[in-house]
């Protein structure tokens, strides 16, 4: 396992020569986890080309002996200025030290480079989020597992819907979060979307006190997480299948769906595939242009780089996971979108989420 967290720093190092530094500060916390294994707040790490730190304070010794036991630390018991710590790791000769442009604030990169007088700042962009794009085995593990619990819990939803009538959509979602729990994950990856009816329009729906009885259709969007890796998914219930337009706006977003799913593969970029959804969405006449992006990758983080979207002109690599995400949001009528979890292989994908219904005379209760 230490060899793992190893192999990605050094791939961190590598990129040194490319961005003109000599070394690299990490604040983001997602990003130091990826690159070391520690959990827990309050720590930066040091990428210098003779070696790796982590800093931190004494709230953490024993988590970081546990969860770091190959990696040096430095305990800052005197409650010195990060500023003060780095001077000592990074010695007077001065450089260019690379900091993440997307984690620092300028106050913070004030208060950083306080006592390193010799030290430029480069902000820098994505070294680690692009190593994170590509899932090793382990992670593509942890995700599968995360999407099995989902659907484990989806399945469980829906036999309380059938059996509590009286249920509401914040009733759905504390059920559903709460066997998410009870099969197994650490948390939610999001607090889950739950919308009936009309309220279905919103791509976002917080939960309300809108009973499920009596209405056309309910979407769901949600997700959990194991080992720190999430899954991200969305199914439409259907209570009204006689409904001719319910109907054919499901088709569309299913069509859409699977449209994408088949145009993956590797060399393609991602905004190809969003533009195979797109195109079906607004063929259909629903919508002009689609409300949103057709999906995003996901991993440590439930919305990580690359995305299909339009621009996105990222080349897909086998061992990328993205949603599949189309919709289609009427309003004062409702919303349908169907969401997989997929993963780039060798020859196109592989859609993670395969045991969750989608089908249209699948999802109707």
């Amino acid at each position: 396992m230490a060899d793992k967290f190893i192999q990605r720093r050094n791939k961190v190092r590598k990129a040194f020569a490319r961005h003109g530094i000599n070394a690299l500060l990490i604040t983001d916390t997602v990003n130091i986890r990826y690159l070391t294994n520690f959990t827990g707040g309050s720590a930066c790490l040091l990428i210098q080309r003779s070696g790796d730190v982590l800093l931190s304070d004494p709230r953490f010794t024993i988590q970081i002996a546990e969860e770091c036991p190959n990696l040096e630390a430095v305990i800052n018991p005197r409650n010195l200025a990060v500023s003060a710590v780095l001077a000592e790791q990074l010695g007077e000769k001065g450089g260019r030290l690379g900091i993440e442009a997307e984690s620092v604030t300028l106050a913070q990169q004030e208060r950083l480079f306080k006592d390193l007088p010799h030290w430029i700042a480069v902000p820098v962009s994505d070294i680690t989020e692009k190593l994170r794009a590509v899932k090793d085995k382990d992670e593509r593990r942890f995700v599968q597992q995360a999407v099995d619990i989902a659907a484990k819990s989806f399945k469980y939803i829906r036999q309380y819907i059938q059996q509590t009538p009286d249920a509401d959509e914040i009733d759905v979602r504390n059920m559903l979060e709460f066997a998410m729990r009870l099969f197994g994950a650490e948390d939610k990856s999001f607090s889950s979307i739950v919308g009936a009816g009309a309220r279905a329009a919103l791509p976002h729906a917080v939960p309300g006190y809108q009973k499920i009885a009596g209405q056309s259709h309910l979407i769901i969007d949600w997700g959990c997480i194991v080992n720190g890796y999430m899954s991200d998914l969305t199914r439409v219930l259907i209570f009204d299948r006689k409904d001719k337009q319910l109907r054919k706006v499901y088709e569309t977003v299913l069509k859409a769906n699977e449209a994408a799913i088949a145009a993956i593969k590797p060399g393609k970029t991602c905004e190809e595939i969003d533009r195979a959804a797109a195109k079906v969405l607004v063929k259909s006449r629903f919508v002009t242009e689609p409300a949103h992006a057709l999906g995003h990758s996901v991993g440590l983080e439930i919305h990580e780089n690359p995305r299909f979207a339009k621009g996105d002109k990222t080349v897909l690599k086998p061992g990328m996971i993205l949603t599949v995400e189309p919709g289609i949001y009427i309003r004062d009528w409702g919303g349908i979108r169907i969401e997989d979890d997929i993963i780039v292989t060798s020859t196109g994908c592989r859609v993670l989420s395969s045991a969750v219904p989608k089908r249209f005379a699948d999802v109707c209760m």
